[in-house]
């Protein structure tokens, strides 16, 4: 089936409506989908997964008033907006990188950037007024989805991608990864619920479960992830009688926090099928996405990133390239969680969420009445950056080099590892995605162990 490609941006955004002009007018990223996805079939409705407090979200009376257009003229006296006149700033100066930095990382890190000019940077100034999305609209108040400008470019990103096989799905821009996982917490879990999980993951993450009153069942792993027949196992053998099945899997199945698994293709395509049997909503947090390194190859310079070549870095970007759960995913049941705190900057406090469009209202109407939405100067840097400086093309590019950067640093960690840590004793497995490397110390193996009690162990640093 025809997708989407970055050379049909232009002509889709010439034949879409102009971008409004208004200050915090009502969006939807259905306005910034190609017509390719209307012949798609719609998700699956899943109401029965709803906890009871989100089928009363409503989200905010004052947003529902917002239109999506309007003359630029016409001043609002219902909402409480206070005039740009009087805010401080009159504007913002971005230094900007290219997305493919002129000086490059070969045998080492490049820790001490020089000036700017030197370095390729451009500077750019925004104005309070003038442009059409400017400092004033961005220093105002915007509703949940997130600035037009900001969310159609998301929504081609996630178009271009993920390419979702089903027709009504949506996209809106949330405060972070955190914030979307408690939102969705809030939205498919009672009091007394139990969420899925691998057995080790994120402690944010578990965190915010039990600040809802969610428990967190984990499920064994390997080295590539969690485990689809234990998965399938425990959900078929659950008892009811003492707590309801859990009908919602939190994973993390690329570059794993903290493990550093990731699941493959074979391996998705496995725990999906066991999320239809048993009806699971799947809330795919995946940050470490981007970050591809490929294999390590032990006592092989030549064959790791450290002297990789632009082409092979780009080669490795996309072949190691593995289909998120959006992608597979046929009935509307995934909730994609992206961020742009490991491949941009954390500050930023910005990501987005990908789901049926039945789910992301849920998301919208409980961003309304709490967050409210994503830093106004933050969606304006992420544009700026992303649509008016690189583009689709360049910000693929700026990944490509991120990941060959990451690769170069695993190599000389896992090189380290190499040469300092015992293998008798010690094993860990090389991550191929993300940040993270698990280390396995047999503490066993410790030739004070049995003349030494835990205690004095402990009192020495060791935690059992």
């Amino acid at each position: 089936m025809a997708r989407l490609q970055s050379t049909e941006i232009e002509a889709l955004r010439a034949a879409a409506p102009p971008l409004p002009l208004t200050i915090a007018p009502s969006v939807s990223s259905d306005l910034y989908k190609s017509p390719y996805t209307r012949a798609k079939p719609p998700a699956k409705r899943f109401d029965d997964h709803f906890s009871i407090e989100s089928r009363n979200f409503s989200g905010s009376a004052l947003k529902k008033g917002s239109s999506p257009s309007g003359p630029r003229k016409i001043i609002s006296l219902g909402t409480g907006r206070p005039t740009a006149d009087y805010y401080p700033w009159e504007s913002i100066t971005l230094g900007e990188a290219p997305p493919v930095p002129t000086i490059k990382t070969t045998t080492k890190p490049n820790l001490h950037l020089p000036n700017r000019q030197e370095n390729g940077h451009s500077a750019h100034t925004i104005a309070k007024n003038g442009a059409t999305y400017n400092l004033s609209i961005a220093l105002n108040y915007c509703l949940a989805n997130g600035s037009a400008h900001l969310l159609r470019f998301i929504t081609e990103h996630v178009e271009l991608v993920h390419n979702p096989p089903y027709a009504d799905w949506a996209t809106f821009l949330s405060c972070g990864a955190t914030a979307a996982t408690e939102a969705a917490f809030r939205i498919f879990c009672d009091r007394g619920d139990t969420v899925v999980a691998e057995q080790y993951t994120y402690p944010g993450t578990l965190e915010s479960a039990d600040l809802n009153g969610v428990r967190v069942y984990g499920i064994e792993m390997d080295a590539n992830g969690l485990r689809p027949d234990v998965l399938d196992e425990v959900l078929s053998s659950w008892n009811d009688a003492q707590s309801p099945k859990p009908r919602v899997l939190y994973t993390i199945p690329t570059g794993q926090n903290p493990t550093g698994a990731s699941q493959h293709l074979e391996r998705r395509r496995a725990i999906y099928e066991v999320a239809e049997k048993h009806d699971l909503i799947i809330i795919e947090d995946d940050p470490y996405y981007f970050l591809r390194m490929g294999p390590y190859y032990d006592h092989d310079q030549d064959a790791n990133g450290s002297a990789s070549a632009d082409d092979k870095a780009a080669r490795i970007f996309h072949t190691e390239s593995i289909p998120s759960y959006l992608t597979l995913d046929t009935a509307g049941r995934v909730v994609r969680i992206d961020s742009a705190s490991k491949i941009l900057a954390p500050g930023l406090r910005a990501g987005w969420v990908t789901a049926s469009r039945q789910i992301i209202d849920k998301f919208t109407a409980y961003q309304e009445v709490s967050t409210l939405a994503v830093s106004g100067p933050s969606q304006l840097m992420l544009w700026h950056l992303l649509d008016e400086n690189w583009g689709h093309d360049g910000f693929t590019a700026w990944l490509v080099d991120l990941s060959r950067e990451y690769r170069w640093r695993r190599d000389v960690l896992l090189g380290a590892c190499n040469y300092y840590l015992p293998r008798k004793i010690v094993q860990w497995n090389a991550p191929e995605f993300g940040m993270f490397l698990w280390v396995k110390i047999d503490w066993r193996q410790h030739p004070q162990l049995e003349s030494s009690s835990e205690l004095s162990l402990e009192e020495v640093g060791a935690q059992i």
